[in-house]
Parts: C-alpha cells; structure tokens; sequence
C-alpha cells in the first residue's frame, strides 16, 4: 500500500521526468510513512517492518522485494537506465499517474501517514541526496549504529500536560499597590516617548573596523592554533566505534 501510494503521489507532478521513482526512493518513502505512524501510536510502526541501519539510511531486504510486485499490481511503468559503475545493476525507475487510484489509496491508509507522506515526496520527490540526508537524520536512526535494527519508540508523541490557568499576579495587589503600578507604568511610557522625542537612538559602537596589522596578526595566530595545514591529496580518516552512541550524534545538527 505504502511503495504504491508513494509512487502515485510523485505520479501527480507536472513533468513526466519528474514522476519518476527508483527502489532507493520507495524505501525510504516507507520508512517516512513507517514513522509519521509511529509518532501517533506509541512507537509501533504501520508495516510492522525490521528497518535496519544499513549504508546511508534505514533498509529492508522485505520493503524491497516487495517493490516490483506491488507496482506490476497497479500496471505502473517501468524503464532501465545503464549504471554509471563498473559491476552494478542498471538503474530502474518507476512511473504511474492514476488520480482516480491515488484518491483510493489515500483514503485507505491512515490520515497522518496520507498527509505526511505526501508532503515529503513533493518536498524531495527523486532527489536522492536530499531524500537520503532527511531519512539519515531522523531519530531512530540517530539513535542506532550501522547494522542495528530501528527502535521507533523515542519518535512518540509526548502526553500533553494539563496546565491549569495562572492567575495574573497583579490581581493579588491591594487597590494601593495598583494605584503604585499604574504610576510607575505611565513613568516608563512618559520616557519612552520623549526619548522618541529628542531623536535618542542606539548606535554601532565600531564606526569603521580596522583592518591593520593588529588584525592581521590576530588572524595569523588563530590559524597557528589549528596546527600545520594539511597537504592536498587523498586522505583516510577513522571514527571511533562510539561515535554512534555519542550525544552530539544524537542532537540531530551534525553530519
């Protein structure tokens, strides 16, 4: 339902070219709808698929194989364009516009997966890099290491607090108190106004940077900070295996 529903929508874009989605795009489509389902029910996923962390993003060996039957079903388009790279399969992609079967699919899956999903496929459409960055960054997959399998149940929703009314603290002062606060209050706005009177106005505290040799010192050493510049050429860099479970990964703002 889900690799159907999402190749429809892409189905409704104006240029053919456009419309176009290849297996990489359709699971991660069903991964979103898996997690837009999850956010509403406690954690529990849509499909009830194993999504593991696998490469660039969240996989399943499952949502894959499914993809050709599922989309022979509805009589959607296919074509194969040859790999750019030695020892790999051609590129497939997949095409069908059917508004009459999208509005069926639609009404068949749940509202907050129909919604969210469709927002995502306009937003990313068959924009691999862009598509693969968003999914890469979600929470379970920030929360997991390479191979491990997804847990979806940080993504809940959290119980919205019943947050009685606060009464306005100025309903708890005596009439003289008030009368104290109304004076004070017409005070400020008094000088407000003739500070907009006279034309006073906040102003740049540095008129004219200088950019001299203080400057450029200053420059010099902050770059001796960072030590020796690299040197061009081809470099291999290492990550400790705990940089999947650290806090930083986690925030969410770290490539």
């Amino acid at each position: 339902m889900l690799i159907q529903y999402a190749l429809l929508v892409a189905g409704e874009n104006d240029e053919p070219n456009e419309r176009q989605l290849g297996p990489i795009h359709l699971i991660k489509y069903v991964y979103l709808g898996d997690l837009a389902f999850a956010r509403r029910n406690a954690g529990k996923t849509y499909t009830g698929i194993a999504w593991q962390f696998y490469k660039f993003g969240p996989w399943s060996q499952e949502v894959n194989q499914r993809i050709q039957p599922a989309l022979l079903a509805i009589g959607a388009a296919v074509v194969s364009y040859e790999s750019q790279y030695d020892g790999k399969d051609d590129w497939v992609r997949w095409s069908l516009r059917d508004d009459d079967l999208l509005r069926d699919k639609e009404h068949a899956l749940p509202a907050t997966i129909a919604m969210n999903l469709r927002t995502d496929i306009r937003r990313f459409g068959k924009d691999t890099p862009g598509l693969l960055e968003h999914v890469y960054r979600t929470q379970p997959m920030l929360n997991a290491a390479p191979h491990e399998y997804l847990e979806f149940s940080m993504v809940c929703a959290p119980p919205t607090e019943q947050v009685g009314q606060v009464p306005l603290r100025i309903d708890s002062l005596t009439a003289k108190q008030k009368g104290g606060f109304r004076e004070r209050v017409l005070a400020l706005q008094a000088k407000h106004q003739n500070r907009t009177a006279t034309g006073s106005r906040l102003i740049n505290p540095v008129k004219n940077p200088r950019y001299d040799e203080v400057y450029r010192d200053g420059l010099a050493w902050l770059d001796h900070l960072a030590g020796d510049p690299l040197e061009p050429g081809e470099k291999v860099v290492e990550f400790a295996e705990e940089v999947w479970k650290s806090k930083p990964r986690k925030g969410g703002d770290v490539p």
